[in-house]
């Protein structure tokens, strides 16, 4: 992918440098400009309210259950783990509204020893049992789950 040259003026240049170096010292979370700027436009879009920041519970080390804060469907995703970045983009199985998703936050949340019950899933619509590695890539590098049998995104049923 080619990047574009966005003209800056020294000042902002500056202090955008300044900001990146901030964020970098508080949260350990050093890397590119890429990378810091997908993340700062997505907290900033949660910020405006135009994403809203989705709730999430830890089900096991890689399945995260999601909940929308527009239609309050709950559904799983799987990240790696530790998640290798403070904020990633999803949109809701259901409603489709756009929703960030803060793993740093929610790892500080729920501790880091997941419920050592194995996590069964199924399917909301044919309730066939799903395996937690039939995934569905998600452009933003968040997995949702699929089931095998009908090739719908699961929801939880909780």
């Amino acid at each position: 992918m080619r990047q574009r040259h966005v003209p800056l003026r020294i000042h902002d240049r500056l202090e955008l440098d300044r900001r990146k170096r901030d964020y970098e010292e508080r949260t350990g979370d050093v890397g590119d400009w890429g990378e810091f700027l997908g993340v700062v436009t997505l907290a900033g879009m949660a910020a405006l309210g135009i994403y809203s920041v989705a709730q999430m519970d830890r089900l096991a080390s890689v399945i995260w259950q999601v909940r929308c804060s527009s239609c309050g469907v709950r559904f799983p995703v799987k990240a790696p783990s530790p998640a290798p970045w403070r904020l990633s983009r999803v949109t809701c199985v259901k409603c489709e509204a756009e929703l960030v998703l803060d793993f740093v936050k929610a790892s500080d949340n729920a501790g880091d020893t997941p419920s050592q019950k194995p996590v069964v899933l199924r399917c909301h619509y044919c309730e066939q049992e799903v395996d937690p590695n039939a995934t569905a890539v998600n452009p933003h590098e968040v997995e949702y789950l699929k089931c095998p049998r009908c090739d719908r995104v699961i929801r939880l049923l909780l």
